[in-house]
């Protein structure tokens, strides 16, 4: 059975093999990003975006993210914070 992304994150902190599945699932947006960048410069930009994908996959705390409602109620927190006075 597939691993969603989430399940993979989780695994990440102590399996390779999870952090290099979501580096595959990414690696067809970052080819097409490259496209947008000079020949000469894919494969090292490449490399250098792998690379802080890695770091980032390593970082991220699954454990620490926001359920939905936590997040609605933060989003309109916000937005009256932000209201414009007239």
């Amino acid at each position: 059975m597939a691993k969603t992304l989430y399940q993979l994150a989780i695994d990440s902190k102590n399996d390779t093999e999870a952090v290099e599945k979501i580096l595959k699932a990414f690696k067809p947006k970052i080819k097409k990003s490259l496209q947008q960048t000079k020949f000469q410069n894919r494969v090292d930009i490449e490399q250098e975006l792998e690379l802080k994908l890695i770091s980032i996959i390593k970082m991220y705390e699954v454990d620490e993210l926001d359920g939905f409602w936590r997040f609605y109620e933060r989003q309109n927190h916000y937005k009256e914070s932000y209201k414009v006075v007239k």
